[in-house]
Protein backbone atom coordinates (compact mmCIF):
# COMPACT_ATOMS: atom_id res chain seq x y z
CA UNK A 1 0.00 0.00 0.00
CA UNK A 2 3.01 2.38 0.87
CA UNK A 3 4.70 1.75 -2.31
CA UNK A 4 1.87 2.59 -4.05
CA UNK A 5 1.54 5.74 -2.02
CA UNK A 6 4.81 6.41 -2.28
CA UNK A 7 3.85 6.48 -6.62
CA UNK A 8 1.42 8.65 -6.58
CA UNK A 9 4.03 11.19 -4.72
CA UNK A 10 6.83 11.00 -6.87
CA UNK A 11 4.76 11.08 -9.57
CA UNK A 12 2.69 14.45 -8.66
CA UNK A 13 6.52 16.15 -7.31
CA UNK A 14 7.63 15.29 -10.77
CA UNK A 15 4.86 16.59 -12.50
CA UNK A 16 5.07 20.12 -10.88
CA UNK A 17 9.20 20.44 -11.56
CA UNK A 18 9.87 22.94 -13.43
CA UNK A 19 13.26 22.24 -15.25
CA UNK A 20 14.70 18.66 -16.92
CA UNK A 21 18.26 17.83 -16.95
CA UNK A 22 19.56 15.78 -19.74
CA UNK A 23 22.58 13.64 -19.03
CA UNK A 24 26.17 14.46 -21.20
CA UNK A 25 24.88 11.00 -23.26
CA UNK A 26 21.42 12.12 -24.20
CA UNK A 27 19.44 14.43 -26.42
CA UNK A 28 15.46 15.36 -26.02
CA UNK A 29 12.73 17.01 -27.83
CA UNK A 30 10.87 19.36 -26.26
CA UNK A 31 6.68 19.33 -26.92
CA UNK A 32 4.62 22.35 -25.66
CA UNK A 33 0.97 21.14 -25.54
CA UNK A 34 1.72 18.34 -27.94
CA UNK A 35 3.46 20.44 -30.90
CA UNK A 36 7.17 19.78 -31.18
CA UNK A 37 9.00 23.40 -29.65
CA UNK A 38 12.74 22.29 -30.39
CA UNK A 39 16.03 20.02 -29.42
CA UNK A 40 17.24 19.84 -26.02
CA UNK A 41 21.31 19.04 -25.97
CA UNK A 42 22.67 18.00 -22.57
CA UNK A 43 22.60 20.07 -19.76
CA UNK A 44 19.87 22.24 -17.48
CA UNK A 45 16.47 23.29 -19.53
CA UNK A 46 13.74 25.10 -17.77
CA UNK A 47 9.56 23.81 -18.91
CA UNK A 48 6.96 24.61 -18.21
CA UNK A 49 5.02 22.23 -15.39
CA UNK A 50 2.25 19.83 -15.26
CA UNK A 51 2.50 18.52 -18.16
CA UNK A 52 2.31 21.61 -20.45
CA UNK A 53 5.64 20.85 -21.46
CA UNK A 54 6.65 17.45 -21.94
CA UNK A 55 10.73 16.06 -22.75
CA UNK A 56 11.27 12.86 -24.44
CA UNK A 57 14.95 11.98 -24.05
CA UNK A 58 17.13 9.11 -26.02
CA UNK A 59 20.65 8.44 -25.06
CA UNK A 60 22.76 9.20 -28.52
CA UNK A 61 25.51 6.75 -27.64
CA UNK A 62 26.35 4.10 -29.26
CA UNK A 63 24.56 0.87 -28.75
CA UNK A 64 23.87 -2.34 -30.19
CA UNK A 65 20.88 -4.55 -31.36
CA UNK A 66 20.79 -8.14 -31.58
CA UNK A 67 19.21 -9.72 -34.56
CA UNK A 68 18.88 -13.73 -33.55
CA UNK A 69 17.88 -16.79 -35.38
CA UNK A 70 17.59 -15.22 -39.34
CA UNK A 71 18.09 -17.60 -42.00
CA UNK A 72 18.37 -16.71 -45.78
CA UNK A 73 19.38 -18.66 -48.91
CA UNK A 74 22.34 -17.32 -50.76
CA UNK A 75 22.31 -17.17 -54.80
CA UNK A 76 24.54 -20.49 -54.86
CA UNK A 77 21.85 -22.18 -53.06
CA UNK A 78 22.96 -22.59 -49.95
CA UNK A 79 20.47 -22.01 -46.40
CA UNK A 80 22.68 -19.88 -44.44
CA UNK A 81 21.53 -19.49 -40.36
CA UNK A 82 23.00 -16.45 -38.53
CA UNK A 83 22.71 -13.97 -36.13
CA UNK A 84 23.31 -10.46 -36.56
CA UNK A 85 24.69 -7.62 -34.52
CA UNK A 86 24.03 -4.18 -35.40
CA UNK A 87 25.64 -1.27 -33.69
CA UNK A 88 24.22 2.19 -33.90
CA UNK A 89 23.73 5.82 -32.65
CA UNK A 90 21.30 8.56 -32.77
CA UNK A 91 21.98 11.47 -35.24
CA UNK A 92 18.98 13.30 -35.67
CA UNK A 93 17.34 13.11 -32.20
CA UNK A 94 13.51 15.06 -33.83
CA UNK A 95 13.89 11.72 -36.44
CA UNK A 96 13.96 9.21 -33.82
CA UNK A 97 12.15 10.15 -31.25
CA UNK A 98 9.23 12.06 -33.38
CA UNK A 99 9.29 9.95 -36.64
CA UNK A 100 9.33 6.36 -35.33
CA UNK A 101 7.82 4.64 -31.93
CA UNK A 102 10.70 3.02 -30.61
CA UNK A 103 14.26 3.45 -31.95
CA UNK A 104 15.48 -0.10 -31.86
CA UNK A 105 12.24 -1.39 -33.77
CA UNK A 106 13.26 0.67 -36.44
CA UNK A 107 16.95 -0.72 -37.14
CA UNK A 108 15.69 -3.69 -36.29
CA UNK A 109 13.18 -3.60 -39.02
CA UNK A 110 15.16 -1.72 -41.42
CA UNK A 111 18.27 -4.07 -40.79
CA UNK A 112 16.35 -7.63 -40.90
CA UNK A 113 15.36 -6.74 -44.46
CA UNK A 114 18.55 -5.10 -45.67
CA UNK A 115 20.92 -8.10 -44.30
CA UNK A 116 18.29 -10.89 -46.15
CA UNK A 117 17.98 -8.96 -49.28
CA UNK A 118 22.12 -8.39 -49.53
CA UNK A 119 23.12 -11.79 -48.60
CA UNK A 120 20.48 -13.19 -51.12
CA UNK A 121 22.64 -11.81 -53.67
CA UNK A 122 26.25 -13.25 -52.28
CA UNK A 123 27.69 -16.26 -52.56
CA UNK A 124 27.85 -18.86 -49.23
CA UNK A 125 31.75 -18.21 -49.61
CA UNK A 126 30.93 -14.20 -49.43
CA UNK A 127 28.97 -14.89 -46.46
CA UNK A 128 31.28 -17.21 -44.54
CA UNK A 129 34.46 -15.36 -45.05
CA UNK A 130 32.68 -11.56 -44.29
CA UNK A 131 33.23 -10.49 -47.23
CA UNK A 132 29.49 -8.88 -47.38
CA UNK A 133 29.85 -6.87 -44.16
CA UNK A 134 30.90 -3.64 -46.07
CA UNK A 135 27.88 -3.79 -48.13
CA UNK A 136 25.92 -4.56 -45.49
CA UNK A 137 26.54 -1.78 -43.42
CA UNK A 138 26.55 0.17 -46.27
CA UNK A 139 23.39 -0.44 -46.97
CA UNK A 140 21.83 -0.34 -43.28
CA UNK A 141 23.63 2.91 -43.15
CA UNK A 142 21.39 4.41 -45.98
CA UNK A 143 18.19 3.61 -44.93
CA UNK A 144 18.69 4.57 -41.02
CA UNK A 145 19.59 8.34 -41.81
CA UNK A 146 15.56 8.03 -42.41
CA UNK A 147 15.09 7.53 -39.30
CA UNK A 148 17.92 10.02 -37.59
CA UNK A 149 19.51 6.62 -36.91
CA UNK A 150 24.03 6.12 -38.23
CA UNK A 151 24.37 2.33 -38.59
CA UNK A 152 28.28 2.25 -37.83
CA UNK A 153 28.42 -1.53 -38.11
CA UNK A 154 27.20 -4.46 -39.08
CA UNK A 155 28.46 -7.56 -38.23
CA UNK A 156 27.26 -11.59 -38.53
CA UNK A 157 27.61 -14.51 -35.32
CA UNK A 158 26.99 -18.35 -35.73
CA UNK A 159 27.54 -18.17 -39.53
CA UNK A 160 26.56 -21.85 -40.90
CA UNK A 161 24.73 -24.05 -43.14
CA UNK A 162 21.85 -25.04 -41.95
CA UNK A 163 18.04 -27.04 -43.26
CA UNK A 164 15.19 -24.65 -43.70
CA UNK A 165 11.89 -25.94 -42.91
CA UNK A 166 9.19 -23.50 -42.52
CA UNK A 167 5.94 -24.11 -41.30
CA UNK A 168 2.93 -22.16 -40.68
CA UNK A 169 -0.40 -21.74 -39.49
CA UNK A 170 -2.15 -25.54 -39.00
CA UNK A 171 0.26 -27.33 -40.90
CA UNK A 172 2.29 -26.47 -37.87
CA UNK A 173 -0.15 -27.89 -35.36
CA UNK A 174 -0.76 -31.09 -37.81
CA UNK A 175 2.90 -31.99 -38.45
CA UNK A 176 3.69 -31.77 -34.76
CA UNK A 177 0.87 -34.31 -33.83
CA UNK A 178 1.39 -36.05 -37.49
CA UNK A 179 -1.84 -36.39 -38.50
CA UNK A 180 -3.90 -34.04 -41.22
CA UNK A 181 -6.21 -31.12 -39.69
CA UNK A 182 -9.22 -32.31 -38.11
CA UNK A 183 -12.75 -31.14 -36.98
CA UNK A 184 -14.36 -31.92 -34.18
CA UNK A 185 -18.34 -32.71 -34.00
Amino acid sequence: MFDKLFEIIQAIFTSLLPFVVLQPFEEGCLCRLGVFKRVLKSGFHWCIPLGVDVVWHEHTTPTTAHLHGLSTTTKDGKSVGFDAIVTYQINDIQKALLGVTTVRDAITDVCMGIIGTELTGSTWVEVAHGDTLEGLTKACRGKGWKWGIEVIQVQLAGICQVKNIRLSGSGATSLAHGSGPSTSG
